[in-house]
């Protein structure tokens, strides 16, 4: 059974962050259960006099960030320090609360064009609180599957036997597909999984629409194959998961289970609990 599109909007530049990132999640969907966020920033020229995002503390997801295009520095409280390029995960435990840094002091010396995406996935309650962690996943160490001729990387998850070294303690999939002009080609899909596809560039059909640059879309949990026609050569997102089905409370960067939590956090990192990042 084909699965059925259940809402389907277009994601508008951030009124706080510019006219470069547009907030796709919550702003277009309301969230892809265990996703409960999105961010499509670029492509935006980055100069060597750049200063990045200054440090600033996460609690209670994990952060996901990858690159069509570009790098961009990652140094947090736990003393993680790495370049993440074109093509690489960077994919940050938030957990109990860690401070990061993105793409600050990288002491460039020419300008280059930066284009990509964040995501952030809601930790299972049992996990809230656990220990954070980094782990920074090279292009190289991702698997990619031609499909006639659409190439697919599996960042997270798994896909007609190839799977990802990516792990998410929030069962969750995420897969980067490039659509050549005219192709059609059917994705299985796991039933009672969410279901998400955000394009990033061209034009698609699927389930009787025309999907166009910066929409966002959200299916049915029911059914079983997702089928994609590019109108034009395009690239597209797709990504869910198991849906946790738990209480979602956000405040700022924190995504917890209760308001008590939420506090329980703004607490830890106001009292210096989280670390800090050595610039």
């Amino acid at each position: 059974m084909h699965k059925n599109i259940t809402q389907s909007y277009k994601a508008h530049p951030s009124r706080s962050m510019g006219p470069t990132v547009r907030q796709v999640i919550p702003s277009a969907v309301n969230n892809i259960d265990p996703f409960v966020f999105l961010d499509h920033f670029g492509p935006v020229e980055k100069k060597p006099d750049g200063q990045g995002v200054p440090p600033h503390p996460h609690a209670g997801i994990a952060t996901i960030t990858y690159l069509f295009a570009g790098s961009n520095r990652h140094q947090d409280s736990y003393g993680h320090d790495v370049i993440v390029n074109a093509g690489d995960i960077a994919w940050m435990q938030a957990g109990k609360g860690i401070v990061h840094a993105e793409g600050m002091n990288e002491n460039r010396t020419e300008s280059e064009i930066v284009h990509g995406l964040q995501f952030w996935i809601s930790l299972p309650a049992k996990d809230k609180f656990i220990e954070p962690d980094f782990f920074y996943h090279p292009s190289a160490d991702l698997p990619t599957v031609h499909l006639h001729n659409t190439t697919i990387r599996i960042l997270c998850g798994e896909l007609f036997g190839h799977r990802s070294p990516v792990k998410s303690l929030s069962p969750a999939y995420i897969f980067d597909i490039t659509i050549p002009s005219k192709q059609t080609i059917e994705i299985p899909c796991t039933i009672g999984n969410t279901t998400g596809l955000y394009i990033v560039s061209g034009s698609l059909e699927v389930a009787e629409q025309t999907l166009l640059p910066a929409s966002m879309t959200a299916f049915d949990t029911t059914g079983d194959t997702l089928v994609l026609r590019a109108n034009e050569a395009s690239r597209c997102v797709l990504f869910g998961g198991t849906p946790l089905n738990e209480p979602i409370v956000g405040y700022a960067s924190y995504v917890m289970n209760t308001e008590e939590q939420i506090r329980q956090v703004m607490m830890d990192y106001q009292m210096g609990n989280m670390g800090t990042v050595k610039l």
